[in-house]
């Protein structure tokens, strides 16, 4: 490669590390640590004996768990589902009690007829009810008129993106008029006539039927275009869906059958979706607690700086080997070193902020062993480049042909390393994930290092004549010289008087 375009890709990598990293200070973006480092609770759900367990059931409720989950303002907390088990991680939490009470509570769903929407642009939208990002600490009174929030789920903006919880509408909705328990089937499928629009059959039961009619009766007298017109379907506190009654539905009459049919308005998902809600509410799973755990925030600390101290201890002996061993050229790979550190941290920081990434202590610990594997692409490069030595080609050459035969090496031993990484990833859950994820990662910068600037330094050192020449950079061996080859052993034989 020409010097001119050497200087070119070395000049570009360190433009876009410094990028990088003013924009993480200009954005003051801080890691997102997990619970093992900042402290918090670590709860395992498992189905209570004696249950069907549904996949789908089981996916919503986990989906209610999260909802509850951020009402209690936990910032990047872990839920996630393997088989029947249900892991979730909580970071910053220091409340045990309070967070069993808010995950384990059956989900509770009600019809209660709308009284009045309260848009967030409404002058009375902040003193009127609850904040919507606050979590109720029991179940709004049955008999009362209460005023409740659109759920994250429903309150979609233009973007497609859920709406932050000060922009949510709020519902003015009366006392319970169906209780979730008289619920009998809910099953989403495609309106035969239109061919195009989905909905949701709902199935009622018991004493439902008649208070669904009644209820039903009674909105279907209010004006069209009314929000009195509507039902509001309440799970856990916060309004899912809130469908208009049809034209159709007689004042006073109502629906006597024990079945309705809700149009949603959306596709098929939002139909799916409403449909297991319903089911939910009527069929909830009881969860149980296998394990339950708090970790102190004195112990997260001790923990991230014990990780911390681990991580400049081996960069710093690596470093220290790399120098006795290379000398000059040895400095050059603690450098690569140093900018394989500040690309990956600069990179986790980032997926903290925009994709949720939360750094374990197992995360740290993957971290920590990829400092091998750098370490492993500079010695691999140097070796190869004194087998070139070695082989007769002089500095220069040996720089530049070592390059080749050294990167196919490195490719090949990091795409085993990141084949094993995803593996782990993908049948992993908890913190384990972690450690996969950041060796993953940390392989891929150390490829993209290697290429660009691990090669562009080598290559610039090797073709500066003075400090080729210079026994501390460590380019040259004691029987090679700048420019001659390697002296053959019949060579040296023939020098002997």
């Amino acid at each position: 490669m020409a010097k001119g375009r050497l200087i070119t890709v070395l000049v570009t990598f360190l433009v876009g590390v410094s990028a990088l990293w003013a924009f993480i200070a200009v954005r003051g973006i801080q890691p997102q640590l997990g619970l093992d480092l900042q402290g918090g609770v670590s709860i395992t759900l498992v189905p209570a004996p004696g249950q069907q367990v549904v996949s789908d059931v089981l996916d919503q409720t986990v989906s209610i768990i999260r909802q509850r989950v951020d009402g209690l303002g936990v910032a990047e907390p872990e839920i996630a589902r393997q088989g029947d088990t249900v892991l979730v991680q909580l970071p910053g939490v220091a409340d045990l009690e309070t967070a069993q009470d808010v995950i384990g509570r059956t989900a509770l769903l009600q019809f209660r007829p709308v009284l009045e929407l309260i848009p967030a642009e409404s002058p009375d939208y902040e003193d009127t009810g609850p904040a919507c990002d606050e979590l109720l600490d029991r179940p709004p009174p049955a008999d009362e008129e209460v005023v409740l929030c659109q759920s994250p789920a429903a309150a979609i903006g233009e973007d497609g993106e859920s709406l932050p919880p000060d922009e949510r509408l709020k519902y003015r909705v009366g006392p319970v008029a169906v209780s979730g328990e008289d619920v009998a089937d809910a099953r989403a499928s495609l309106d035969t006539l239109t061919g195009t629009q989905w909905q949701v059959n709902l199935g009622l039961e018991g004493e439902g039927v008649e208070a669904f009619q009644q209820i039903t009766g009674a909105l279907a007298c209010a004006p069209a275009g009314s929000p009195e017109r509507q039902l509001a379907i309440v799970l856990d506190g916060v309004v899912e869906s809130a469908p208009p009654m049809s034209s159709q539905i007689l004042c006073n009459q109502g629906i006597g059958d024990g079945s309705a049919v809700i149009t949603t308005g959306g596709g098929e998902d939002d139909a799916r979706e409403l449909a297991l809600v319903l089911r939910t509410g009527a069929l909830p799973i009881q969860l149980d607690f296998a394990t339950s755990q708090s970790v102190s925030p004195t112990l997260g600390t001790s923990s991230l700086l014990a990780g911390l101290l681990a991580g400049v201890i081996g960069l710093g002996l690596v470093a220290a080997y790399m120098v006795f061993l290379y000398r000059g050229i040895g400095l050059a790979a603690v450098l690569e070193l140093a900018m394989f550190g500040l690309i990956v941290g600069g990179l986790i920081l980032l997926l903290g902020e925009y994709a949720g990434f939360t750094l374990t202590l197992a995360g740290i610990a993957g971290i920590i062993v990829s400092i091998g594997i750098a370490a492993d692409s500079s010695i691999i490069y140097r070796e190869r480049y004194r087998d070139e030595l070695r082989a007769g080609r002089t500095i220069r050459t040996a720089a530049t042909h070592a390059f080749p035969a050294a990167f196919r090496t490195n490719l090949a031993g990091n795409t085993v390393s990141l084949i094993a990484a995803v593996v782990l990833y993908l049948l992993a859950v908890g913190p384990v994930r972690g450690f996969a994820f950041t060796l993953g990662l940390s392989t891929l910068v150390d490829t993209f290092i290697f290429a660009t600037f691990t090669r562009s330094v080598f290559v610039l050192l090797s073709r500066s004549p003075k400090l080729a020449r210079s026994r501390l950079m460590g380019l040259r061996t004691d029987e090679v010289t700048v420019g001659t080859r390697a002296p053959s052993k019949k060579d040296k034989e023939s020098a002997v008087t």
